[in-house]
């Protein structure tokens, strides 16, 4: 299915889920529940099949992500003699082993800096990774790497960064198996379970109307649709423990939501900025949250510590921790051309998002424009910093007016929204929003949605008259916006509704007392 394809039927979708959202918010339901019950189980569908694009799965028809399934395979699968430069050095060598006329790409990212560079410089690096392999284990790797022969631009992607911890637990799958179809198929296979398990625990602590509304603004999501990491390999685990932990809170499973949000940290490090407001609502509250904030803590740090062992054992011992951490930093600093956050919009340029910084030869280089975008965010550094303090403001605000821990818990959509520029698919984190006043938010949510999809169809619009370069910027700038404007919103409802709520139960309390 192609992207403007996509476009129309999503925009269609979120039209007819709009309609429906309207009719169960406006509608009197007191005596038609069943009709009711039936329009959000409909929702729900249209969600799931949103996901997989009513069957059309990826731009080439397939339900697998080959591309993403390479790196995290082989990532993983390979761990001890890959590490986190040797992946793209190694690939080159085994398909020059096994066809020798192979053509290897002229530029390649040097995994160590983070650069492209020509392919000659890391020939020594080339040599030095073959000789991390014993011979078994060289001629595994080899079958598996030339399995599936893809476009050179994966030569430039970002290499294999999960931490250790995250390398161990997927090598509980990869470390068995070959790089083929049926496994390329079971790999896939985990990330719909995952899903699944989460609808059916927020239906069953949240109702139906929650998980209508998490599916919404999941499946019809901009950021999480199925093009970016649909049909790889656990991608999904990271919302699915995050989700898990919000249930987990909410039915007083206090150590478990600890271990689940470690789980989700340790993974993939962004989530451990929910911590932020959960820590603010028991300083805010301790005299009776104390103990349970005591026992999620304890949740917490067990795991974080067992990870952290796990970790240690994946293959490069304590010393994989130290690469990790560098590979971060490295990372980090950073802003991609599809991220999305608070300093995207600030950190934008209009020569950037004219597409006039962008490499011709490939999007993958962007040096350029990584340049540029930190020049642009410390020029508005200060515009960063008054935004981020009236964010945070808001979403300390709701950590002390409310008693609701999952209303804190999803106000940590705000902090990470704050403290970091991730990849645009990691924000489906937005969707824990749903969690709260569910109808209207997804109608905010989806909203939202709609306009992100008409402005990528403009964005290739402009392109294809030769008004702008095809360019991230463009499009992942009013992206940041628009989430921005749902977040927001869905802080001002909450605001608004717990203030009034405290202000009732104040009047009752005085009212009992006279």
């Amino acid at each position: 299915m192609s992207e403007p394809k996509e476009a129309l039927i999503k925009v269609i979708a979120i039209s007819v889920s709009l309609f429906i959202l309207w009719a169960l918010q406006r509608a009197r339901w007191d005596r038609r529940q069943p009709l009711r019950e039936h329009l959000l189980w409909c929702l729900v569908a249209i969600g799931a099949l949103g996901y997989i694009n009513f069957g059309g799965f990826h731009i080439d028809g397939t339900p697998f992500h080959i591309w993403d399934q390479y790196h995290y395979v082989l990532g993983s699968k390979y761990f001890p003699e890959l590490g986190y430069d040797g992946i793209y050095v190694a690939t080159i060598e085994a398909f020059e082993e096994k066809d020798p006329t192979f053509v290897p790409p002229s530029r390649i990212r040097d995994l160590r800096t983070n650069d492209v560079v020509p392919r000659e410089q890391l020939a020594e690096l080339q040599q030095q990774v073959r000789m991390r392999f014993s011979d078994p284990r060289w001629a595994a790797f080899r079958e598996d790497a030339t399995h599936y022969r893809m476009r050179e631009d994966i030569f430039l992607d970002h290499g294999y960064n999960p931490p250790p911890c995250r390398a161990a637990i997927e090598r509980l799958f990869t470390a068995w198996l070959p790089f083929r179809g049926l496994s390329v198929a079971l790999y896939a296979s985990l990330d719909f379970l995952l899903l699944a398990l989460a609808g059916l625990v927020v239906y069953r602590t949240f109702g139906l109307v929650v998980l209508a509304a998490i599916s919404l603004s999941f499946g019809l999501g901009y950021c999480s649709r199925y093009f970016w990491i649909g049909g790889a390999f656990l991608r999904q685990d990271v919302i699915t423990a995050l989700l898990l932990c919000a249930a987990s809170l909410a039915t007083g499973r206090m150590r478990l939501a600890g271990g689940l949000l470690a789980y989700a940290t340790c993974c993939r490090v962004f989530p451990f900025f929910m911590l932020l407001p959960l820590t603010a609502f028991a300083a805010f509250h301790w005299r009776k949250e104390g103990e349970r904030a005591v026992q999620f803590a304890l949740g917490f740090a067990g795991v974080a510590a067992l990870l952290f062992i796990a970790g240690c054992l994946a293959g490069r011992g304590a010393e994989g921790w130290l690469e990790s951490l560098r590979r971060l930093w490295l990372l980090g600093g950073v802003i991609g051309p599809n991220a999305v956050g608070l300093k995207v919009p600030f950190s934008s340029s209009v020569a950037n998002m004219r597409g006039e910084l962008v490499d011709p030869s490939s999007l993958y280089v962007y040096t350029r424009i990584a340049t540029d975008v930190a020049k642009t965010e410390r020029e508005h550094l200060w515009l960063i910093i008054v935004a981020s303090l009236a964010m945070t403001t808001a979403y300390l605000r709701v950590a002390w007016l409310t008693r609701d821990i999952v209303t804190v818990f999803a106000s940590g959509v705000a902090a990470i929204t704050i403290m970091t520029s991730p990849g645009c698919y990691y924000a489906s984190f937005f969707i824990l929003l749903a969690l709260i006043n569910p109808l209207r938010t997804a109608t905010s949510l989806l909203v939202a949605n709609m306009l992100m999809y008409l402005c990528a169809v403009l964005v290739v619009m402009l392109f294809r008259h030769g008004i702008i370069e095809l360019n991230g910027a463009a499009l992942y700038a009013p992206v940041s916006v628009l989430l921005l404007l749902a977040l927001l919103d869905w802080l001002w409802n909450v605001l608004r509704s717990t203030t009034r709520q405290n202000h009732l139960l104040v009047v009752e309390t005085s009212r009992s007392g006279a």
